[in-house]
C-alpha cells in the first residue's frame, strides 16, 4: 500500500488487490458452491456487498461477482481457489488481479472530493455502507465499493496515473 496524498482530512492510497471475477447464474446450487470455497455467502441483490476480515465480496451484476482479497494471499493458495471455484460447470471464475488497481479513500470530506468527479449520488439514502457502484470518475469507467470509513475505488490498470492525478486535484480545489 502506497500513500498517494493525505490532506484536507482525506486520506488516498494505492493498493494492488488479489481480485476474482465470478460468473454464475446465482441460484441456491451457486451460493452453496461458492459458500463451501469462500465461507461466504454470496449477496443476492445487486450492488451489494459481503465481507469479513480478509476479503470482500460485493454482486455487480446479475451474473457476476468481485472477490478481493483485503490481504496478500500467496499464489498457489490462490490459484488452488480459482480452480476449486471452477470445479463445476456453472461457475466461472478468472484471476483479474493484474488488471484492476484500486485507491482506498479515507476521511470525512472523501464524498465531496468526488463529487468534483462525477455526478454519482454519494448521499447516504442513495449510496449505503457495505454497497458498490459501477460509474464514471473523471471519465474513466470505475467500480467504488462502500464501508463504513472508507472507500475502495478500483478502475483499469491502464487508467490508474491518470485517476490518481485528477483525485489529488480533486482534493486540492
Amino acid at each position: 500500500m502506497r500513500e498517494i496524498f493525505r490532506s484536507n482530512d482525506i486520506e488516498i492510497r494505492f493498493q494492488l488487490k488479489k481480485q476474482i471475477i465470478i460468473r454464475g447464474p446465482g441460484t441456491s446450487e451457486f451460493n452453496n458452491h461458492l459458500n463451501k470455497y469462500l465461507d461466504l455467502l454470496p449477496p443476492t441483490e445487486n450492488l451489494r456487498i459481503i465481507n469479513d476480515q480478509n476479503r470482500f465480496l460485493a454482486k455487480l451484476s446479475f451474473d457476476q461477482w468481485n472477490l478481493i482479497a483485503n490481504e496478500d494471499i500467496e499464489t498457489k493458495k490462490f490459484l488452488k481457489l480459482i480452480d476449486n471455484l471452477n470445479s463445476n460447470s456453472f461457475t466461472l471464475a478468472t484471476d483479474y488481479s493484474d488488471a484492476q488497481v484500486f485507491f482506498r479513500i479515507m476521511g470525512s470530506n472523501r464524498f465531496k472530493m468526488l463529487n468534483k468527479l462525477t455526478h454519482f449520488d454519494f448521499r447516504e439514502k442513495s449510496f449505503k455502507a457495505l454497497t458498490a457502484a459501477q460509474t464514471l470518475l473523471a471519465r474513466i469507467d470505475c467500480a467504488i465499493f462502500n464501508f463504513d470509513d472508507y472507500l475502495y475505488i478500483s478502475c483499469n490498470r491502464s487508467f490508474s496515473e491518470y485517476l490518481e492525478d485528477r483525485l489529488i486535484d480533486a482534493v486540492n480545489f
